[in-house]
């Protein structure tokens, strides 16, 4: 039997063969622990340019990679270096390529030997011909068939890379290619993750995730605030939490989306602190239809309702006070729900481009709906004043848009004259828009057949004062109710309770301004509203 023969690789090279495969395998493996070491994609380049350099021992390193291509020129930019100062860097932080230029890597040779003479760079040029420096390779960065950048080195090292190392170098490319598509692809993962979590964190009010074993799953920063710190809830039972004990009653939400898959909406006294509250349960199943977990989401709703009954005590704010209310019922937290979820699941579905168009869609429509319910509840909702300076004109072309409906089924037309370029006046917006709207309720009632209200604006520069005047075309004001029409609770409507004007009073005089009525039977009236300006 004839004796075995020995594998040629372990002794027919010779040892400068077999040093410059052992330096081969260490720039791999370079790339490799790179990778490795930190998926990120700024200090996986670094790192994967730092083990090709030092291994070959090159003088100047750089990896481009492609940002753009228009018109057929591909501008890339740099992202990782070695032996650059920081001047030198900055002044080669950009490189544009002919697209010809670019195709020939992709279609033909990956990898390129020129003369420096060709550098497009003149201070890089001048430094490599000072070092004497003569020749520089450049490797395109592929994966998937795709060129992502180029890896420029310069041919003065230990290992001279000539044609016949071709194959290695190629490998280079392809392995750190692939390395930067993974980077990019972990990159766009984890910014994607944290767009969600910021998105979960800033909704304003409580949302839990519980999981088909009752279990708390995680919780926004809203619950943290509310509930207390998520290491004391994630885990918990969420009935422990929400209900203080082990079984969830019959009409908790969350337990019927569990048993039924099915979205659950409750309201009414929170179960822990009272209010009232509007409870919702969305379920969030998996790729084979099976629930995963459900999505809880609770509104505190005590204000808007006290708000509700408020606005319902006054005649003039009554259509307004029921819009606002029906708005915050029936669109708000439905439409903030639509948002959260359609969020997660443009993130969570494997969707095409027609698709994802859908979703920025919905998304695009979502904003634009809640961007109408905000003006309708910002102007309803009493809060303690905020005194920043505004434009007269813009507050009251805000009213004139909310009023809109109004007008239109009183028959009632609107002249404007509104003085340009009168001075800020500090004031609280939303309440300012309050008495405006109760004089232009106003306004629209005294001609139930219908006519012409006239507003105007006007800066008086010799008392440093800002007019606003409302005037209609009604049967006026008697002479004797004149001094009462501001008084509380006093009205000659049958239905009316008389506070519109009283609260408009209270309002202006917490800003320093004042009120006046003209008023004429048969002809009409004028409420005019003076704001001192304060240098």
């Amino acid at each position: 039997m004839d004796a075995p023969q020995k594998p040629s690789y372990c002794f027919d090279h010779s040892p400068e063969e077999s040093l410059r495969q052992h330096r081969e395998l260490q720039i791999l493996f370079g790339i490799s622990s790179a990778l490795h070491a930190s998926p990120h994609l700024q200090e996986l380049l670094q790192r994967a340019l730092n083990a090709i350099s030092l291994n070959l021992k090159v003088s100047l390193g750089a990896i481009y990679l492609v940002k753009e291509i228009h018109d057929n020129e591909w501008l890339l930019e740099l992202e990782a270096h070695h032996g650059f100062s920081s001047a030198l860097a900055n002044s080669i932080k950009f490189l544009s390529a002919p697209g010809e230029v670019m195709d020939n890597y992709h279609h033909g040779e990956q990898v390129r030997w020129f003369p420096v003479e060709r550098v497009v760079f003149s201070r890089l040029r001048e430094k490599m011909q000072r070092a004497g420096i003569q020749e520089i390779v450049c490797i395109a960065l592929m994966a998937a068939r795709k060129v992502l950048g180029l890896l420029y080195m310069t041919n003065d090292g230990v290992l001279q890379l000539k044609p016949e190392r071709r194959e290695f170098l190629t490998t280079i490319g392809q392995q750190l290619g692939v390395s930067i598509q993974n980077a990019k692809l972990f990159e766009s993962v984890e910014r994607a993750k944290s767009e969600l979590e910021i998105s979960f964190d800033a909704i304003g009010h409580s949302i839990f995730l519980v999981d088909t074993r009752m279990r708390i799953y995680r919780v926004n920063r809203t619950s943290e605030m509310v509930y207390g710190s998520a290491e004391n809830l994630v885990g918990e039972k969420y009935t422990r939490i929400l209900y203080g004990m082990s079984q969830p009653p019959s009409e908790c939400p969350i337990w019927a989306c569990l048993w039924g898959s099915q979205p659950a909406q409750r309201e009414g006294p929170h179960p822990r602190w009272g209010g009232y509250y509007q409870f919702f349960a969305f379920p969030v199943v998996n790729p084979t239809g099976s629930l995963e977990r459900v999505v809880y989401y609770e509104k505190d709703a005590t204000e808007a309702r006290k708000l509700e009954q408020r606005l319902q005590q006054s005649d003039r704010l009554k259509a307004l006070g029921t819009l606002a209310a029906g708005i915050a019922h029936e669109i708000r937290n439905p439409l903030a729900t639509i948002n959260f979820n359609t969020q997660l699941l443009s993130r969570e579905l494997q969707l095409d481009p027609s698709q994802r168009q859908m979703f920025e869609d919905v998304a695009m429509e979502v904003r634009k709906v809640d961007r109408i319910v905000q003006q309708v509840l910002h102007f309803a909702r009493p809060k303690e004043p905020q005194f920043l300076p505004h434009q007269l004109n813009d507050i009251v072309s805000y009213c004139l848009d909310l009023s809109k409906t109004h007008l239109r089924k009183g028959n009632v037309d609107v002249l404007m004259h509104l003085e340009e370029g009168i001075p800020m006046v500090v004031m609280d917006f939303n309440q300012i828009s309050q008495v405006i709207m109760n004089l232009l309720l106003n306004a629209i009632e005294a001609m139930p057949h219908g006519g012409t209200v006239e507003i105007a604006t006007l800066f008086q520069e010799e008392d440093s004062t800002v007019l606003l005047e409302v005037q209609d075309k009604g049967p006026g004001i008697m002479g004797e109710d004149l001094e009462r029409v501001f008084d509380p609770f006093f009205t000659r409507k049958p239905e009316g309770t008389g506070l519109g004007l009283s609260i408009s009073r209270q309002i202006l005089d917490n800003h320093g301004a004042y009120i006046e009525v003209d008023s004429s039977p048969g002809v009409g009236s004028t409420f005019r509203i003076i704001f001192p300006i304060h240098s």
